[in-house]
């Protein structure tokens, strides 16, 4: 099962006014100079007479290591249809990046909506300081008589910031909002617990869930798992007549692994736990950011009812969902068995079609060492996928194997390969985690670690415990940086 996502969204703004003849919007003022969160930038000028008001220029952002300044004013519908408001004004310097974007034209004479204000950009890190976040996208105006206000496009982000979310259209890569619930979905669900919904979606792809959890005559604890048994929301405990809303992103396909499948255009949730209780739920399509993952075994998703050693065998990328924000969709494509030799031509063939703006993790060894063949080509066969990756404007993220319960620093256990993704990962320039050295220095702080494997005498596929834990130790190496850095640390809780 997979993805999640959180957000709220704002637009405030105001711009200039049209009254009777042709006349253009004022430009914004300049903001003022940022110190903790920075202060606003002036409005639009107001109107002249005139017609449809034409749009306010950008206002200028707030200069220093807080905030930047808010986007100029937007400009208002005229007699005839409103043109959109004004850029949001440009992210400042160091600090959290700009606010908002200007709003939307308001209402048109009898024209249709203002288009919204684009977000502004968000300003580069200053010394020491966090990067700017990008502005959100300003709100579409409403006509009093014409057709809806256009959605905003997509904030910029920038260096180390996410990209904003438009308003009221595009998808941007940052906050994303929850989604109105729909009464009728629950009548897709069935069971006590857990609690299964199986919901048809019009297409394979991307999508943003809202699950309210809670009962109003008991408490509760809901765990929730999306698509193949992923965990994206880790167990929730409530009191009676408490409700919380989690929203998380999935994707949906066709799952085709060795031995296994499952249909696509499916949506599937399920809701077990100590007392799991399901109040409401709703999706919708979303763009957004995909995650790819290729590997063998320990990184899989693996189906409870054909999991090699019984139903709490897990990959660490099966529940890598839970520790991400909502706005990037975990694909995971790995299998059992494979090689990074044997897995290249099935993840093409299998639908993986990678886009600007997503992220592969690649993680193999442990197949690979059983055949000179592999071990003699183990970085090449790595390195296609490294330039597929870039070849789409994606980001490679190269992981050394996981290490079995048996591994020690001195003698990993995979006949020189974790070194050799060290070797590659620092000539190729990609970014880089020591998945290997981690996972044998976690497990040394157990007193017992085979709670991390699927059965007690196992030693190199993981319980459900183990993967979770894994993935905690993957996202944390995530979030304190790589080299060289990517942007997928913003979407880690």
């Amino acid at each position: 099962m997979n993805r999640r996502a959180f957000s709220e969204v704002f637009v405030f703004l105001t711009g200039c006014l049209a009254i009777s003849a042709a006349a253009c919007g004022g430009s914004a003022g300049a903001g003022n100079v940022g110190g903790n969160g920075g202060t606003t930038a002036g409005s639009g000028g107001a109107a002249g007479g005139g017609g449809a008001a034409t749009a306010g220029t950008i206002g200028t952002a707030g200069v220093g290591g807080g905030g930047a300044g808010t986007g100029g004013g937007s400009g208002t519908g005229g007699a005839t249809a409103g043109v959109g408001g004004g850029e949001g004004g440009v992210g400042g310097n160091g600090g959290n990046g700009g606010t908002t974007g200007g709003a939307g034209g308001t209402t048109g004479g009898s024209g249709s909506a203002g288009a919204a204000g684009r977000g502004g950009a968000g300003g580069p890190a200053g010394g020491g300081g966090i990067a700017g976040a990008a502005g959100r996208g300003g709100i579409g105006g409403s006509a009093a008589t014409g057709g809806a206000g256009i959605g905003g496009t997509v904030g910029a982000g920038g260096r180390g910031g996410t990209a904003g979310a438009a308003a009221g259209g595009g998808a941007g890569g940052g906050a994303v909002s929850s989604v109105p619930l729909d009464p009728s979905l629950l009548s897709r669900c069935t069971g006590s617990n857990p609690i299964t919904c199986t919901i048809p979606v019009p297409a394979n792809g991307n999508y943003n869930v809202t699950v309210e959890l809670g009962s109003s005559t008991a408490s509760s604890t809901s765990r929730v798992q999306a698509e193949l048994y992923r965990i994206v929301v880790p167990p929730v405990t409530l009191a009676a007549g408490v409700y919380s809303q989690q929203t998380f992103s999935v994707n949906v396909r066709a799952e085709d692994h060795d031995g296994y499948d499952a249909p696509g255009m499916v949506l599937n949730i399920l809701i077990d736990g100590t007392a799991p209780a399901l109040h409401g739920l709703g999706y919708a399509a979303a763009v957004m950011p995909t995650l790819f993952v290729v590997g063998d075994s320990t990184v899989c998703d693996w189906d409870p009812a054909f999991a090699n050693l019984g139903p709490e065998e897990r990959g660490w990328a099966q529940e890598f969902s839970q520790f991400l924000e909502p706005g990037l969709a975990v694909a995971n494509y790995a299998d059992s068995g494979d090689t990074a030799s044997s897995l290249y031509g099935k993840f093409a063939s299998r639908g993986a079609v990678m886009k600007a703006g997503d992220y592969l993790f690649i993680q193999f060894g442990h197949n690979d060492q059983k055949s000179q063949s592999d071990i003699d080509g183990y970085k090449a066969n790595l390195m296609k996928y490294i330039t597929d990756a870039r070849n789409k404007n994606a980001t490679p993220i190269l992981f050394s194997p996981v290490a079995r319960k048996a591994a020690t620093l001195a003698d990993p256990g995979f006949a020189g390969l974790d070194q050799q993704a060290r070797d590659l990962a620092k000539s190729a320039g990609v970014a880089f985690v020591d998945l290997t050295t981690l996972s044998i220095n976690y497990y040394g702080t157990l007193a017992d670690k085979s709670v991390l494997f699927a059965t007690p005498t196992e030693g190199t596929h993981f319980s459900i415990t183990g993967a979770t834990a894994v993935s905690r130790l993957v996202g944390d190496a995530l979030k304190a940086g790589t080299t060289p850095a990517t942007s997928i640390r913003d979407f880690l809780r």
